[in-house]
């Protein structure tokens, strides 16, 4: 595996509620596609669209994540993941919802990122 790809991917999942815009750009290609797979059609080009889908949650939610598993390759990085999610306000029960990854890299930097759960796992509203 290339430890650039794999560092960019653990960048990601140890730290993306807490990702500059300029962090994403970092990482991530221009042309990158984001996707959360269990909602059709959400799909996000750029650092800076992933940025800005991602970094609305951290408003209402504090969030840490754990990465379990991280394997791949020169071209595809897979990972499994907890990410736990606490309401600020106190309003709901705090809940962990298990995330697989598949990233796709090149030259140190995702190209792809989809990300698969069980969305009655989600309770973020």
């Amino acid at each position: 595996m290339s430890a650039q790809g794999h560092d960019a991917v653990r960048k990601i999942c140890e730290n993306w509620p807490t990702m500059s815009r300029e962090e994403f750009g970092e990482v991530m290609a221009q042309d990158c596609e984001y996707r959360n797979v269990p909602y059709e059609g959400d799909r996000h080009i750029g650092p800076d669209a992933a940025h800005a889908v991602l970094s609305t949650m951290g408003a209402k939610w504090d969030i840490e994540l754990t990465v379990v598993n991280l394997v791949g390759d020169d071209r595809v990085v897979m990972t499994e993941r907890t990410e736990h999610f606490a309401r600020k306000d106190g309003s709901r029960e705090p809940f962990e919802l298990p995330v697989m990854g598949v990233f796709e890299v090149c030259d140190g930097k995702v190209t792809a990122w989809r990300d698969y759960f069980e969305r009655s796992h989600l309770r973020l509203r």
